[in-house]
């Protein structure tokens, strides 16, 4: 495996976070850009220790509440062997409030807590869209003066990353939350069953035809040799995310929230009213009729998904390189007859040559804020300020010495416990078994190298070369987020129900024309014209 030593891994994941932030923020990626996102910086400094970050956070032992994510490899607990040590060491425990593993169900319960009025200390939350709706009525604190005076560690790398300041800011100019930093561009990659291709002497595909073909080849030839054609060649566990990868093909990408709108000519457009989108559907409508896509895609979860998976009834999906290179390992240890293997192949080219990603790690990947009545507003802002100090960030990305790494020649390797499994998990679900929980902290490129081989720590970064920037993160004044707020709602709920139907049969594509004006009578114009001022805004 590729590992970097620990001296300066936090400098090289916020060098690579950088290089996102340059990327999600202006155009066209360099070759420079891209050689400095896959390699470490030697020259940036460590965080800053303080007595803050090196010793206990609160005089007494105190209890945070806390809402969060949760994962389907483990529930969260203080039980977790991290979550002790983070006691131990901080003299903070915690009073958990698990959400869903599915994004929809999690954003559900996101908005009925806030509803609600009874706000956690803690809300984390990975969608951007969500908290910085709710960041300016008063629920959650302002950050700015709590980062100057208790969090050296993240002042140092805010000071040299104005990037990720600008992806922080509400409209009115204040930060209320603490990011969680990716360290590399390459997030979700797609993945075939390369031993498949092998068996059913099929070349790797490239093209829309390419991907219909072996899809095809998938349901009706039994790669799996089971006698059977139960196969679900393509499937998904996150939902209408999965399959509409395939409108990247056509040049636009929806799927994603911040990439719903795309800029093109530098102006800010909708993908679901674009022309090109009615193509898609119309190629993801065929593979759905033709059973070539998981006909349970709209309610998978990754419980379902694995299922599929390792049981051998699907065969390639879209999802992080982490996850292809320990898919195979895991189909083996369900099937021990199993040859299995999962390549990583490009995007599928579409009609017009294009072939690009866009759904892609952004420099902030993940939202710390802190209610404004909680009691424990400076000792939470220390406390999360440990984790991107040195030890802090050796605990948060590599977990526990002895345990789950241990140091050699001066840099962290995971231990047996991580990386040989029974089950055969990935290293990231057994760390999340330990208790590890992307909250805000800075993630060291190390750790995604070490999740992975050789092999696909190159498949990760020959992917960088179809990365499409993203709209950048934008701020808008309180006018601008009201316009928002009272169209795209019901925007997007009468979008998402469409989509389906679409996908499914229940509508017929002729209709995409009467579904595009619905949504310009609904106000999706109001709505392109708030977001064309944010980023000109921006721009200036």
């Amino acid at each position: 495996m590729i590992r970097l030593k620990w001296k300066g891994a936090v400098s090289a994941a916020l060098s690579a976070v950088l290089v996102i932030s340059a990327l999600a923020g202006c155009g066209a990626k360099t070759d420079e850009a891209a050689q400095a996102s896959s390699q470490p910086a030697q020259t940036a400094g460590q965080p800053a220790q303080t007595a803050e970050t090196s010793g206990k956070i609160a005089e007494t032992p105190i209890t945070i509440s806390m809402f969060l994510q949760d994962s389907a490899d483990q529930a969260i607990s203080t039980d977790l062997p991290i979550i002790q040590e983070i006691t131990k060491r901080t003299n903070v425990s915690f009073d958990f409030i698990p959400g869903p593993t599915t994004e929809d169900q999690f954003r559900e319960k996101f908005n009925v807590i806030i509803a609600s009025g009874s706000i956690p200390d803690v809300v984390v939350s990975p969608y951007r869209d969500d908290m910085f709706k709710v960041a300016e009525q008063g629920i959650f604190e302002p950050l700015d003066e709590q980062i100057d005076q208790n969090a050296p560690n993240l002042k140092k790398i805010l000071t040299g990353n104005p990037d990720i300041i600008k992806s922080l800011k509400s409209s009115d100019g204040k930060d209320y939350f603490l990011p969680f930093l990716g360290a590399v561009k390459t997030f979700k990659v797609w993945m075939v069953r390369e031993d498949w291709l092998q068996k059913l002497n099929l070349s790797t595909p490239e093209t829309l035809d390419d991907w219909y073909s072996m899809l095809k080849a998938f349901k009706e030839k039994d790669p799996n040799g089971n006698g059977k054609q139960d196969e679900i060649p393509y499937t998904t566990r996150n939902t209408k995310a999965g399959v509409l990868s395939f409108m990247e093909a056509y040049g636009i990408s929806g799927f994603e929230a911040n990439e719903q709108y795309f800029i093109e000519d530098n102006t800010v457009k909708y993908a679901y009213t674009d022309s090109r989108f009615k193509d898609a559907l119309t190629y993801i409508n065929k593979l759905y009729n033709e059973g070539l896509i998981d006909p349970e895609y709209a309610t998978n979860d990754t419980k379902v998904w694995l299922s599929r998976i390792t049981n051998e009834v699907s065969g390639a999906c879209q999802d992080t390189t982490a996850r292809a290179y320990s898919l195979g390992g895991m189909i083996k240890a369900a099937n021990p007859n199993s040859t299995a293997s999962m390549a990583v192949v490009a995007p599928p080219k579409g009609p017009s040559g294009n072939r690009m990603t866009t759904s892609q790690m952004q420099p902030v990947r993940g939202f710390t804020a802190i209610s404004a009545k909680s009691k424990y507003k400076d000792e939470i802002v220390k406390l999360f300020d440990y984790f991107y100090s040195e030890d802090g960030s050796l605990l948060m990305n590599f977990g526990l010495e002895g345990q789950t790494y241990n140091m050699v020649d001066g840099k962290p390797q995971y231990t047996e416990a991580i990386t040989k499994d029974s089950q055969g998990r990935s290293i990231l679900s057994m760390l999340n078994v330990f208790g590890h929980r992307e909250w805000a902290y800075a993630q060291d490129v190390g750790y995604e190298n070490a999740l992975l081989d050789d092999k696909y720590v190159q498949y990760r970064n020959d992917m960088e070369q179809y990365i499409k920037p993203t709209i950048p993160a934008l701020s808008f004044t309180g006018d601008e987020r009201d316009i928002i707020n009272n169209k795209y709602t019901e925007i997007q709920t009468y979008k998402d129900e469409m989509v389906d139907k679409f996908i499914m049969g229940k509508e017929p594509i002729a209709n995409f024309d009467a579904f595009v004006n619905k949504i310009k009578a609904m106000g999706i114009d109001e709505v392109l014209a708030v977001e064309q001022a944010a980023y000109d805004r921006y721009n200036k």
